[in-house]
Formats: structure tokens, sequence, C-alpha cells
């Protein structure tokens, strides 16, 4: 299980036992003219720390991204060739866990 802290909230790359889930997070970068192409991980991390705080979180589980290819109407035009895509679930870790969570991940 890969775990990584971004700006304060813990990015955990599968189920953690002890977490209770708040809700889904789905976030997406591109679309007609939005350069997304020139966009990276962090900017898709950007999107879902700010969901995961408005909704309480201090951590996202299950989380994975990735990039996809537009549609078909959207490559015939050379529309943007990247749209980036997170998803994972808000929840809340306990403070102890989340706490080793940060000393573990700290440099």
């Amino acid at each position: 299980m890969h775990i990584t802290i971004y700006k304060g909230i813990a990015f955990i790359e599968g189920i953690y036992p002890e977490a209770k889930p708040i809700e889904p997070i789905e976030v997406s970068i591109g679309g007609f003219l939005s350069q997304s192409q020139l966009k990276t991980l962090n900017d898709v991390k950007d999107l879902m720390v700010d969901k995961a705080r408005q909704m309480g979180a201090n951590a996202i589980v299950d989380f994975s991204y990735g990039q996809k290819s537009p549609s078909f109407l959207g490559s015939i035009f050379n529309l943007d060739d990247v749209n980036w895509y997170g998803r994972g679930i808000g929840v809340n870790l306990l403070t102890h866990t989340y706490q080793t969570l940060v000393d573990g991940n700290s440099d």
C-alpha cells in the first residue's frame, strides 16, 4: 500500500481498515481548450485536497489517478490529447493513526 502526504492530506492507494468513510471524491482536468496536457499529478491532487478539506476529511483512500484520451470527436478535431483524472474516498483517520502516517512519510 503506497501512502503519501500532500498538503496535509494522506493519499492512500488502497483501503485503510481504520478509515471512516465520508464520501467519494472524483476530479478531472481536461476538456475543450483546457491545455490539460500541461497539468501534472499535483494539479489533480490540489483539486482533491480542496474537496477533502471541504468535507472535513484528513485522508483519501482507494486513491487512483491517471490520464485518459479524449472522446472520439475530440480526437478528430485534435483537441486536448490528454485528460487527467483522480478518484478516491474522503475519509477520517483517527488522530493517532493520521500522525503515524505523517511521521512515517517525513523526509
